[in-house]
């Protein structure tokens, strides 16, 4: 049986990983839980929230585009010109795209901008395509 843990353990384990190569995902887990970082089903908990020690992410319809940058502010260092609201959300041209990745294979990103950027893609079909 294949144990599905939710993204904040995910994250966590690949983060801890680099420095204890033998950590587990149980142990992340429960790391986090007895913290109070997490509920039961590995939601982030309000204080995990209100101290910033979470970061969430979600997107509200129609974002002005400086809320935009609060929620992703690594996309701050780009043109504005780069980015089109579509369907009430903020999505960025093929340019900007290729830029960034890029980017991320030339190791220009801190592990913020790196969650960050992750965090706006992971909402995001790769099939549908970019503003042009």
């Amino acid at each position: 049986m294949v144990i599905q843990y939710p993204s904040l353990v995910e994250e966590a384990y690949w983060y801890q990983k680099k420095f204890d190569p033998t950590v587990t995902k149980a142990e992340i887990f429960q790391r986090l839980y007895q913290k109070g970082l997490i509920g039961p089903t590995g939601e982030p908990t309000k204080e995990a929230l209100d101290l910033g020690y979470v970061k969430d992410y979600t997107e509200a319809l129609d974002l002005t585009y400086t809320d935009f940058l609060a929620l992703y502010p690594v996309f701050a260092r780009f043109s504005a010109d780069h980015f089109k609201k579509i369907d009430h959300f903020w999505e960025m041209d093929r340019t900007l795209q290729e830029e960034i990745l890029g980017e991320v294979e030339a190791n220009q990103f801190t592990e913020v901008e790196l969650i960050d950027l992750s965090a706006y893609f992971e909402d995001r079909k790769l099939s549908e395509p970019p503003v042009e």
